[in-house]
C-alpha cells in the first residue's frame, strides 16, 4: 500500500534532472533566438537611469560581451537565489525549482534581455534577504545590518530605486525581532558609507551630478498606464501573477504545516511582492525594472506551491506555463 501511495508523488515531481535540463535548455534556447534577432541591444537608457548607468551603458557597446555580463548575472542570481533557499529551507523539500523559476521568469521576457540596472540590483537584494532572514530573532545582529544597507547603497548607485527596499527591510527586522536602536543605526551607517564615498568624488571633480540626479529621480512619480504595455506582456504578466496568488493562496491556507520561522519568512515575501507591485505603479519609467525584482519572490512562492502540491493539475499547469511563456516570447521576437 505505502509503495502504491508513493508512485503519483514521484510521477508528478518536478524536482528530476529532466525537468531540469529541460526549463534550463529552453531558458538558453531563449537567449540564444533573442541574441540572434540583437534583442535589446545596443542597451537603451531610461528617464530613471542614474549617470553611473549611462556610463555603464555607454561602455558596453560590443554585443557578446553585453550577453555574456547578462547571462552571468542571470545564473549568478539563480544561483545565490537557490542557495537562499537551500540554507534557510524556505521549502521544507529539498528542490531546484527556485533556481530553474527565476532563471525561466528572466530568460522568457525579452525585456530583460540582455541587461538592464535591475539586473545588477537583483543580485544586492537577494544577498540582503539572506541577511535579513539571517537575522532572526538576533537583535546583535549589527554587522548583517551594516552589510544589507551597503549592498542597496551601493546597487542605488546603479539603479536609485532600490533604496525603496530599505523600510520594507526595517519591516521584516521589526517582524523578525530582530530591530533594535542599533540595528537601525548600523543600516543609516551603511548607506552613509556608500554616499560619503560618493560626495567625495563630486567634490573632487566638482561636478555633483552624480549625487544630486540620482536622489532626483526618486520624487518622479509617474503612474503605470495599462497602455504601457502590449497584450503578449500583460498575457505572460497574468498567467505568472495567476500562479503566484494560487501559490500565496495555498500558503495562506496551509501555513500550519509549516514551522513558525519558515512562515515568517514566506509571510515576508507575500509582503514583498506587494510592496515591488505598489512601486511597479507609481513608477512607470522603472516598470520593467520592478517586474524583474518581481521574479525574486515570485521564484520562491512558486517553487514552493510546485513543490508542495505534487499532484497531476500542477504538474500539467508547470508545463503549460513553460509552453505559453516560450510561445508568448517568440510572438513577441516575430513582432520585433
Amino acid at each position: 500500500m505505502e509503495r502504491g501511495l508513493s508512485r503519483p508523488g514521484k510521477r508528478y515531481s518536478l524536482n528530476t534532472p529532466f525537468i531540469v535540463l529541460y526549463v534550463t535548455g529552453i531558458s538558453v534556447v531563449c537567449w540564444v533566438v533573442c541574441s540572434l534577432v540583437s534583442n535589446g541591444f545596443p542597451l537603451l537608457l531610461k528617464s530613471s537611469s542614474t549617470p553611473v548607468w549611462k556610463l555603464t551603458t555607454s561602455l558596453l557597446t560590443n554585443e557578446i560581451i553585453a550577453y555574456a555580463i547578462g547571462i552571468l548575472f542571470t545564473f549568478g542570481a539563480a544561483i545565490l537565489l537557490h542557495r537562499a533557499n537551500y540554507a534557510l529551507m524556505l521549502i521544507r523539500e529539498r528542490t531546484i525549482l527556485p533556481f530553474l523559476l527565476y532563471l525561466f521568469y528572466v530568460s522568457s521576457t525579452p525585456n530583460f534581455i540582455p541587461l538592464q540596472a535591475s539586473t545588477v540590483c537583483v543580485f544586492c537584494l537577494v544577498i540582503a534577504i539572506y541577511l535579513l532572514f539571517k537575522s532572526y530573532h538576533d537583535e546583535e545582529a549589527v554587522v548583517n545590518a551594516y552589510k544589507t544597507a551597503l549592498l542597496l547603497g551601493v546597487g542605488s548607485l546603479v539603479w536609485v530605486h532600490i533604496l525603496w527596499f530599505i523600510p520594507l527591510l526595517w519591516r521584516g527586522m521589526y517582524n523578525f525581532k530582530s530591530w533594535s536602536p542599533k540595528i537601525m543605526a548600523a543600516s543609516v551607517f551603511g548607506l552613509l558609507t556608500v554616499y560619503w564615498f560618493v560626495f567625495g568624488w563630486c567634490v573632487w571633480q566638482q561636478d555633483f551630478t552624480l549625487f544630486t540626479h540620482s536622489f532626483s529621480l526618486l520624487g518622479r512619480f509617474s503612474l503605470f498606464r495599462f497602455t504601457d504595455l502590449g497584450w503578449v506582456d500583460w498575457i505572460s504578466i497574468i498567467l505568472v501573477g495567476l500562479i503566484t496568488v494560487a501559490a500565496t493562496i495555498n500558503i495562506l491556507t496551509h501555513e500550519l504545516e509549516e514551522n513558525l520561522r519558515t512562515r515568517q519568512f514566506l509571510w515576508f515575501l507575500i509582503l514583498f511582492t506587494c510592496w515591488t507591485l505598489l512601486l511597479f505603479f507609481v513608477y512607470s519609467q522603472s516598470s520593467e525594472d520592478f517586474l524583474q525584482i518581481l521574479c525574486i519572490p515570485a521564484a520562491i512562492l512558486t517553487a514552493h506551491f510546485f513543490t508542495l502540491k505534487r499532484n497531476k493539475f500542477t504538474y500539467g499547469l508547470f508545463h503549460l506555463m513553460v509552453i505559453s511563456c516560450m510561445a508568448l516570447l517568440f510572438i513577441r521576437i516575430w513582432n520585433f
